[in-house]
This record gives C-alpha cells, sequence and structure tokens, in this order.
C-alpha cells in the first residue's frame, strides 16, 4: 500500500513523465528528425532510420516509467520474443502506453495511429516521418485507406502494428474487433501475429484518469501468442477477426495461455465451401 505523500509523489512523477514526452516528441518532430533526413538516403532508408531513433526516444520513456516506480516493463526483454520482418501485429490495448512499449521493443515497425495524431502538432511530422499509417477517423484499422497502406509497408518488409479495437479495451473487457490487420494479412499473405497485454493493477485505462494513482506499482505484460495464418481460414478476414476476438475473450476470462485456440475448424470449412474470401 501507498500513503499519501508517495501517492502525491508519483502523481507528480507522471505528470512528468507525459511533459517528458511530448517535450521529447516536439523536439523529434521540428529538430532531430529534419536534420536526421538532410543526410540523405533512400525514402525507405530514412523512415527507417527514423523509427530507430524514435523507438530509442520511446525506450528512454519507459526507462523512466520504470525507475521512477511508476509502470513496470522493460522494452528490451521483450523484443527477443518478437519476430521481424513481414508480420501483422495485433493486440487488445488496455493502457494509454500499448503503442510505445511495443514500438520500445520492435522499433522497426509501423503503426496504424488515428487521424487527429497525424494532423497535431507534436506528433503529426513524427509519425509521417517513421511512416505510419493514418487511420483516419472512427473507422480506424478499418477504413478504406489503411489496407493498402498495411499491404505497402509489408511488401517492403516492414511489420505493421493494429489494434483492432480501434481504441482502449474496456477495464477488464473487449471492444469489437475491426477487420483491417486480418484483411491486411490476408491480401498481403503474411502471418497475424498476437500479443496479448495485460497491466496489473489497471492504470492510464480508457474509464481511468491519468491522475489515479493505483496502489502497487503496475506491472506491464506483453505475451507473444501462437501466429495466426491466413490460409487456415481460407483468407477469410471477418472469420479471423471473430475468432482472434473470441481466443483474447478466453484469455481475459481466465483461461490458462496454453488454451489460446482462435481457429475454429467448423468455421473454415463452411467459408470454404463458400468460396473463400466474404466480401
Amino acid at each position: 500500500m501507498i500513503t499519501r505523500l508517495t501517492q502525491l509523489a508519483r502523481l507528480l512523477l507522471t505528470t512528468g513523465g507525459f511533459l517528458f514526452f511530448y517535450v521529447g516528441a516536439v523536439l523529434l518532430s521540428w529538430l532531430l528528425l529534419p536534420l536526421l533526413r538532410r543526410r540523405g538516403g533512400t525514402p525507405a532508408e530514412r523512415s527507417a532510420l527514423s523509427r530507430r531513433l524514435v523507438g530509442a526516444g520511446f525506450r528512454l520513456f519507459h526507462d523512466y516509467l520504470r525507475v521512477m516506480q511508476l509502470v513496470r516493463f522493460d522494452p528490451r526483454e521483450l523484443a527477443p520474443r518478437l519476430p521481424p520482418g513481414k508480420f501483422v501485429f495485433v493486440a487488445n490495448h488496455p493502457t494509454l502506453v500499448d503503442v510505445t512499449a511495443l514500438i520500445a521493443a520492435q522499433v522497426d515497425t509501423t503503426c496504424v495511429v488515428k487521424g487527429r495524431l497525424f494532423r497535431s502538432a507534436a506528433l503529426g511530422r513524427l509519425l509521417r516521418y517513421c511512416w505510419h499509417i493514418d487511420g483516419g477517423g472512427s473507422r480506424l484499422a478499418g477504413g478504406d485507406g489503411v489496407v493498402p497502406a498495411g499491404v505497402q509497408r509489408l511488401a517492403a518488409g516492414v511489420p505493421v502494428l493494429i489494434f483492432p479495437e480501434g481504441s482502449r479495451s474496456p477495464e477488464g473487457g473487449l471492444r469489437s474487433f475491426k477487420r483491417g490487420a486480418f484483411e491486411i494479412a490476408c491480401r498481403a499473405e503474411a502471418t497475424v501475429v498476437p500479443l496479448f497485454i495485460t497491466c496489473s493493477p489497471a492504470v492510464l485505462a480508457k474509464e481511468a484518469p491519468w491522475y489515479r494513482v493505483p496502489p502497487t506499482v503496475p506491472r506491464l505484460q506483453v505475451i507473444v501468442l501462437p501466429r495466426m495464418d491466413p490460409t487456415s481460414w481460407q483468407g477469410d478476414s471477418r472469420a479471423m477477426a471473430k475468432d482472434a476476438r473470441a481466443g483474447y475473450l478466453r484469455l481475459l476470462a481466465g483461461e490458462e495461455l496454453g488454451q489460446w485456440q482462435p481457429t475454429q475448424p467448423a468455421r473454415r470449412d463452411d467459408t470454404s465451401q463458400t468460396g473463400g474470401r466474404k466480401p
């Protein structure tokens, strides 16, 4: 348990963490990344270099959170467990720092980001320099421009990270899954790597204000689940999204990780009889 004085100190440190993040983002967007792009190279090389620099900044951010006992998570421990290359990463989204945590671990990754962030002064240029994907408005991860953009990134050998819910998960639950991530995988013939994120006690959740300090230091965990091959679903992205969500719900209900079985043969058989992918 924490005392009132400790709670106040952690609240001030949390405020400092947000300031650290946004000041760093502005410096990267308006000073460091523009200078970096003057070094020349191909657009792909400049984007990759930008992602590495931003990923290093995200690692520093999580080092701050860990050292200050705000959130226990070390991206260096997760990095060896994440495969590089032509993959679509999908994950549930319980906290505000899920994106920074995953990119800090796998820096050469592009992510689908809400359109309002692409237009923001602090983050817009940074996101474009790193070749992230504009998710548009409310149809995040399901908009018409997201799928071809994701396929393009995968064709260039850059993995894509998408949160299929399109927003942070409700505390202890899950929103409906949009099929964009799975459609990208089907069209690009890429494997989906599901990630299961937990944070206990809950912090920086959708329903929780950022200034709510939990009674103990939260621990953020990322578990890499067995991969999903689109061919097992006959290229049916709707069925993939539905089965993946069902698998996450079972994990959230307390089932063992070894029981992660998003594949349901009956549905695949039905799909194959109707000619594969649904319109």
